[in-house]
């Protein structure tokens, strides 16, 4: 007699993409291609976070090409991944190999441009690394585009699709802390290079869009005109409420979240290498740590979120990060 699946197979296999996907890739850099060259001495992670490996390790997926304006790039993109479909212009890719999924990941100068061309070249799912564009009007321009075409618009603010963070939600909706009230992320990084992955994170948490925010930043660094850090507060629909503090410590792996609720509250320190769950001891009511729901496996966010997408386009909607996240989050 057969046994009863385990709860660790059932998991895995619900990320599992049904169909089979032809996916590309288009900005063979840094988030494309060569990120996980920087993680060797961070070994609390499960990588690769890079967009071309994680195509490659994900289920349901094969990665048949990429496109670059730099030759060098794709030549190197060739060498490591072993794709000899490239082309310096992501309309040719399109044409010529017919993906179903396309990772973007240039740089935000050019990203509104090419998920806009991609999405009426017909293009079923958009994975687009973030920030997402460079303006609010050009987000609204970037979904729109991929709404009249069909096409299912994602931000990859991968850690939306982290286990750990996935357990730590389900806590939440088991009540194991109660109603979650607020949400504070210690980190002095920049708001739209990282910072844009705690507001993508957020919101998943809150579960209902910002309705206002009041913020702070150092006005030399915003004259300067590039990517800065801030502190703000956030207002959800809901209730919840949001912290950002910049002013925090600024050692390498600085990047602290809690997560609080009416009974307890979950805490993921040193760049989510450490997850704390916190309750009352049930007599004296004082604050004690228990133990946190670790995930059966855990698995590279990036490969999750890839299986995950795909699995959207089965499900004709994304739920996760769609490109409402990221024009909130740039917002």
């Amino acid at each position: 007699m057969a046994q009863p699946l385990g709860e660790a197979y059932k998991q895995i296999e619900a990320m599992r993409p049904r169909g089979s996907y032809r996916g590309a890739v288009v900005g063979c850099g840094r988030m494309g291609s060569t990120i996980d060259d920087e993680h060797i001495g961070m070994p609390h992670y499960p990588w690769p976070w890079a967009h071309a490996p994680a195509m490659i390790e994900a289920r349901g997926i094969e990665l048949i090409g990429a496109a670059d304006v730099d030759r060098a790039k794709l030549d190197d993109f060739a060498q490591r991944w072993g794709v000899d479909a490239l082309y310096e212009d992501y309309r040719e890719l399109v044409a010529q190999e017919r993906p179903d999924v396309v990772a973007v990941t240039t740089r935000p100068d050019e990203r509104a441009e090419v998920v806009i061309g991609l999405a009426e070249a017909g293009v079923r799912a958009i994975f687009a690394t973030k920030p997402m564009c460079r303006t609010l009007a050009e987000a609204d321009a970037m979904i729109a585009a991929c709404k009249a075409s069909g096409t299912i618009l994602s931000i990859a603010c991968h850690l939306n699709w982290y286990n750990w963070y996935t357990n730590a939600r389900q806590a939440i909706a088991d009540g194991t802390i109660g109603r979650l009230r607020s949400m504070v992320c210690h980190s002095p990084h920049t708001l739209s290079n990282l910072q844009s992955h705690t507001l993508a994170l957020f919101r998943l948490f809150a579960g209902a869009p910002a309705e206002w925010v009041v913020g702070e930043m150092d006005d030399e660094q915003a004259a300067a005109d590039r990517d800065l850090s801030g502190s703000g507060y956030i207002a959800y629909a809901n209730g919840v409420r949001g912290f950002l503090n910049s002013r925090a410590d600024r050692s390498g792996h600085a990047w602290t979240l809690e997560f609080i609720g009416e009974r307890g509250m979950i805490v993921s320190r040193n760049a989510h290498a450490q997850f704390e769950l916190w309750g009352a001891h049930p007599e004296t009511g004082e604050p004690i740590q228990r133990q946190f729901p670790n995930p059966w496996h855990p698995r590279s966010s990036m490969v999750v979120a890839i299986e995950c997408f795909c699995r959207a386009i089965e499900e004709v909607e994304e739920r996760i990060c769609p490109g409402e996240f990221g024009r909130e989050a740039l917002e």
